[in-house]
């Protein structure tokens, strides 16, 4: 085996661990492979949405204002005995990955404080959407604040 032949192999060691020899995707058909979330089971229905809670920058946990909304919600849903499902989303600054963590950890602070408050763990879904389904289009504070959010939908 050549010296050249040796180089070769190595290179191609190198970029296969580097990522160099990736084929990059489409932003929303690379997510769809990040995340476990089956769309046929969590369509864009037009299910009421029940309340919209929204978050800081970077942050999963919920403010003064937001608990008394989640607390308003959970009487709600209690009396009207519906199922609802509650979606994380982010803004668009960070990894997908990330964002998909993120998300999911908001939709489950507003899940746990629901079941606080008297809410069976039965009747609530979660999902995590990350930043593929922005409210705001635009690169700036204005639209990322409306991104960050959890929403409670009745199903």
């Amino acid at each position: 085996m050549s010296l050249f032949d040796q180089f070769l192999i190595i290179a191609a060691v190198i970029c296969s661990f580097s990522g160099c020899a990736s084929v990059s995707m489409d932003r929303a058909v690379e997510a769809e492979t990040v995340s476990a979330v089956s769309e046929s089971e969590y369509s864009d229905s037009d299910n009421p949405v029940e309340g919209t809670i929204y978050f800081e920058y970077d942050k999963y946990n919920l403010s003064a204002s937001a608990v008394s909304e989640i607390r308003a919600l959970a009487n709600s849903i209690k009396s009207s005995s519906s199922k609802v499902r509650i979606e994380g989303h982010c803004d668009e600054r960070g990894t997908r990955e990330y964002n998909l963590a993120l998300g999911e950890k908001r939709a489950n602070a507003v899940s746990e404080l629901l079941q606080v408050n008297g809410v069976s763990s039965n009747s609530i879904t979660t999902v995590s959407y990350g930043e593929e389904k922005p409210v705001a289009y635009g690169s700036n504070e204005s639209s990322w604040s409306k991104n960050r959010r959890a929403v409670v939908k009745v199903l």
